[in-house]
């Protein structure tokens, strides 16, 4: 039996949720978990909601459910939040750094940060990117198209959302992938530590990804430019300028929301619509289902997706017969709340013609709903009609891909075939 669907004596389901085998192929463990145990406490020390009132109440409810200092389980060192207890010197100063970051604030600290940065990602702002968003699309897609097959992910949907926000935010294009790479590696900090060796690198890529920041802060500062780093270095409202370690957090929440999530976006709905091909079908037939087909494959496209920041409960809550203690860390299966059969009919089956009645919890819900939504849609809308217009009958090769060993979050390969 795979770690995925693991129980315990007496038959209480016991999943590593951080398992790849549970990632890879983690659906009926998530239903399961959902109809016997909705409040599910985890091996790694948090609890994990896969209802969708739940998880929708607590991204609603920042009273009751903190954002600040809620950590990533006891399996984590950087759980403590900065308090020092158990971490060593890198680890408290990461720590401090993350507790800086907007997404990891309640009001009304985090209300300050997000109104200086949401004005970047206003539609306004995102409309006078289309012509840059289209041309890097098309470029991207001529060089695929090239070579009659090509993989979405690493020769399409990997590259459009990353090249995107490190130009909002102002990474030189020369640093542009190293900084992805540095980036990607520091995602392993937020799941429990697994190795010695993996911890390591995790720290030293976020040493470098923290290092890096500030120095383009400091050249900002020197020499503003047309973007977002300069934008916040001179934005001030009532209560001051962002500080420098405010500005670094934000940079990175920015970075992620913008970026990678977008990456595995456009690719996992690309394979879901070519995976199912009565309805691309539809899709080729019918532009004007662009928009319900986008909002289906949020809701479908990740049953793992939970939100970047976890909650700290800052009060006893009894949920569903649990009680959750005040100081205890949960977290928000977002994408388990997505396959509630209790809001979407049939929530196992793809279906782009689909008009719920709640919309997908994908962007989150409450104050600190996604900034990067609009940008994601956007995107992902650009990308899709241009496939559509150019390769109508595009053909899938990879029909079952695998989650990538190294990110279980995204796939390792989608190959695709120019008709």
């Amino acid at each position: 039996m795979s770690s995925s669907s693991k129980t315990k004596a007496g038959g209480t389901l016991a999943p590593d949720l951080y398992d790849y085998d549970f990632e890879n192929d983690p659906v009926d463990t998530l239903n399961r978990l959902r109809r016997e145990d909705p409040v599910h406490w985890s091996r790694h020390g948090f609890w994990y909601l896969t209802r969708y009132d739940d998880c929708a109440m607590v991204l609603k409810d920042p009273v009751r459910f903190s954002s600040a200092a809620a950590g990533w389980g006891g399996g984590n060192p950087l759980a403590t939040a900065g308090k020092g207890e158990g971490q060593s010197k890198t680890e408290q100063g990461l720590s401090r750094t993350l507790a800086q970051s907007f997404n990891q604030m309640d009001a009304p600290d985090h209300t300050r940060v997000r109104s200086l940065v949401v004005s970047a990602f206003s539609r306004r702002n995102i409309e006078e990117r289309r012509e840059r968003i289209q041309s890097v699309i098309d470029g991207l897609l001529d060089v695929a198209g090239a070579k009659g097959r090509f993989d979405l992910i690493t020769d399409f949907a990997f590259h459009v959302p990353i090249i995107v926000a490190s130009e909002i935010i102002g990474i030189p294009s020369d640093d542009r992938e190293t900084f992805r790479a540095a980036f990607e590696r520091t995602a392993a900090l937020m799941a429990p530590k697994r190795s010695e060796e993996s911890w390591a690198r995790a720290l030293e890529a976020g040493r470098w990804v923290g290092r890096y920041v500030r120095n383009l802060i400091g050249e900002r500062r020197m020499a503003p430019r047309d973007d977002l780093i300069s934008a916040l270095v001179e934005a001030e409202d009532s209560q001051g300028a962002l500080s420098d370690a405010e500005l670094s957090s934000a940079i990175s929440t920015i970075y992620t929301a913008a970026g990678t999530m977008t990456e595995r976006f456009i690719s996992s709905g690309l394979y879901l619509l070519l995976s199912h091909p009565d309805q691309w079908r539809a899709l080729v037939a019918d532009r004007s289902l662009i928009g319900p087909a986008i909002e289906e494959i949020l809701r479908f496209h990740h049953p793992t997706q939970s939100t970047s920041t976890n909650r700290r409960c800052t009060v006893e809550i009894k949920l569903r017969g649990r009680t959750l203690r005040a100081g205890d860390t949960v977290r928000v299966g977002l994408g388990a709340a997505n396959r509630d059969p209790e809001v979407f009919e049939d929530p196992d089956r793809f279906n782009i013609a689909r008009r719920p009645a709640q919309p997908p919890l994908s962007f989150g819900a409450g104050p600190h709903f996604c900034i990067g939504a609009a940008l994601a849609r956007f995107e992902a809308r650009l990308a899709f009609e241009a496939i559509l217009g150019r390769w109508p009958n595009l053909r899938l090769i990879t029909e079952a891909p695998v989650k990538d060993p190294r990110r279980h979050d995204r796939y390792q390969e989608i190959i695709v075939e120019v008709a």
